[in-house]
């Protein structure tokens, strides 16, 4: 058997060869509360392998405490890339040349959902790779740690010598960053057999959270779906917030911060130019009718987030992505909203820059902001707050989280919040399996029928996939992780030392489609953020 240690800021695919032929080891640096991480890959397995992991640390040099530091082993699952990612939106046809920013030409596969390893695992022959981890708590001291990580493939033992860095440098426990990727209650019940609200729903909906948090996620969608409403005979309603308890209560004891007021409106079609209700697509919202019920609806949210001390913890969305045709209704629907809920801030994706003073917080896409990056400015001269999304665009060299750009890319996505100091992230797709999707094999789903009848780029519906036993991460979502832990360490410096933060960010990343993704080049800026912060006192 061959054994290769890899970055895990890289791609490893199922058809890769190993070509180094010295002996593996592992040498890795980080903050503290973060983790150090590393990929392994295997060649010439044997069939019906059962590998066993286990690491043994040695004492730290010139410390009396042992580290403690907790290891964790994920098998990584190949996934197929359909399609690869075109200029701008959606993908290029199966034959097409691969342009120039993707990796690798469709159809391909890649490793990225990651399979916890409790005990031992079984992986196919005869290629396998794992994701390694180490837990590095906030309470550990600086220094060096020395261990062994023993591979048992059946009765032989592979030994890997690890060094592990720890770094002064801390990520904060209570993140600065704003962050949300929006979720589907409907897949987590569908797809993992469970019926909706019963107890075992709960259960898996409480994993799903905990997988966001995991990449240090700071907002929870609470829509419609989370409220019972009930029509009166007399016309009026009655709302029933009891399920949207339970779920603040819980997304509050797992470390969220805000609560993300689901959409009010939304459009049938893409190109409609008024909006319905979320909750009734029968009924226009700026009619008389959705006015009546949007009252009420935000009158009664309102009154009970307030009951709970819960109202300073929201964000109101009105309507996703306002285009030209949509936006003069759109202004009438951020008044009736603002009516309703004086004093909240409203967020939405806004992809356009003329409906001035609809919107608190502006989400444009990262290739809009750059584009018109003076008017949101002027925006936020005026008070308002940057943020910015991505979703099945941008395309071409711009950043994204897709799985045929390199891994890198998702990462830098939170550098650059830091560098144009925008204050939040927003995706649409955290578990978003379209109808009859299998998200290992088809990552290219038609995004028919209602916005256009091409494929979104590999990846954007999902970060996590369904597992038996619960949601799979995937090595995107650890360098989102990654990458949001970058942008509170660039901002810990900054605070001290801010020509100093953004020249080490600018090393890297110049603007949203030009960045350095060559992982020893990140490596050795990496290492330079940690020690830049070590070097001034918390």
């Amino acid at each position: 058997m061959k054994l290769q240690v890899y970055s895990a800021n890289e791609w490893l695919y199922p058809d890769q060869s190993i070509t180094d032929s010295s002996d593996p080891r592992i040498s890795l640096i980080s903050a503290r509360d973060s983790f150090a991480s590393c990929q392994i890959l295997m060649n010439a397995l044997p069939e019906q392998s059962e590998l066993v992991f286990t690491f043994q640390s040695e004492q730290p040099d010139s410390h009396s405490n042992q580290a403690g530091l907790a290891f964790f082993a994920f098998q990584l699952l190949d996934v197929q890339v359909n399609e690869n990612t075109d200029v701008d939106v959606s993908t290029i046809p199966v034959g097409t040349s691969a342009p120039s920013y993707v990796t690798r030409q469709a159809p391909f596969r890649v490793y990225d959902a990651l399979i916890p390893v409790h005990g031992s695992s079984m992986p196919p022959a005869p290629t396998a790779a794992y994701y390694l981890c180490w837990d590095i708590p906030e309470h550990v001291s600086a220094g060096a740690y020395h261990g062994q990580l023993t591979i048992r493939v059946n009765e032989h033992a592979y030994a890997v010598p690890v060094y592990l860095e720890v770094s002064a440098a801390r990520v904060p426990a209570k993140g600065h960053l704003q962050i949300t990727n929006w979720y589907s209650i409907r897949n987590i019940a569908d797809r993992h057999g469970l019926e909706l609200w019963s107890e075992p729903f709960w259960s898996m909906l409480e994993q799903y959270l905990k997988a966001m948090r995991r990449c240090r996620q700071t907002h929870v969608m609470v829509d419609h779906a989370f409220v019972d409403i009930e029509k009166q005979a007399d016309g009026g309603y009655h709302f029933d917030f009891t399920k949207a308890e339970r779920l603040v209560a819980l997304c509050l004891e797992l470390g969220f911060t805000h609560i993300e007021g689901g959409h009010v409106g939304k459009r049938i079609n893409w190109e409609d130019p008024t909006f319905v209700l979320s909750s009734d697509p029968s009924i226009q919202a700026t009619s008389k009718e959705g006015y009546e019920f949007i009252s009420r609806y935000l009158a009664a949210w309102r009154s009970w987030l307030d009951q709970k001390g819960w109202l300073p913890l929201l964000v109101q969305h009105v309507a996703d992505e306002p285009i030209e045709p949509s936006a003069a209704d759109y202004r009438v629907l951020t008044g009736i909203v603002r009516k309703c809920l004086p004093g909240v801030p409203l967020i939405d994706a806004v992809i356009n820059t003329s409906v001035a003073g609809a919107v608190d917080i502006w989400v444009p896409t990262n290739k809009e902001y750059e584009l018109n990056r003076q008017a949101y400015e002027d925006y936020r001269k005026l008070g308002d707050m940057l943020w910015f999304y991505t979703c099945w665009n941008p395309g071409g060299e711009y950043l994204n989280r897709f799985l045929d750009f390199p891994l890198l890319k998702t990462r830098y996505l939170h550098w650059g919040n830091y560098k144009y100091d925008l204050a939040g992230y927003l995706h649409w797709g955290f578990n978003y399996y379209f109808k009859d999707q299998d998200p290992f094999e088809l990552t290219n789903p038609l995004l028919a029928p209602h916005v256009h009848n091409r494929r979104v780029p590999a990846g954007d519906t999902h970060l996590v996939y369904p597992g038996p036993d619960g949601p799979l991460l995937s090595m995107r979502l650890e360098a989102m992780r990654a990458g949001v832990e970058d942008y509170e360490l660039l901002r810990s410096l900054g605070k001290h030392h801010p020509e100093l933060a953004q020249d080490i960010a600018a090393s890297c990343m110049t603007s949203f489609k030009e960045v350095n993704t060559n992982p020893e080049a990140f490596d050795a800026a990496y290492r330079r953020l940690l020690e830049s912060v070590s070097s001034y006192p918390e």
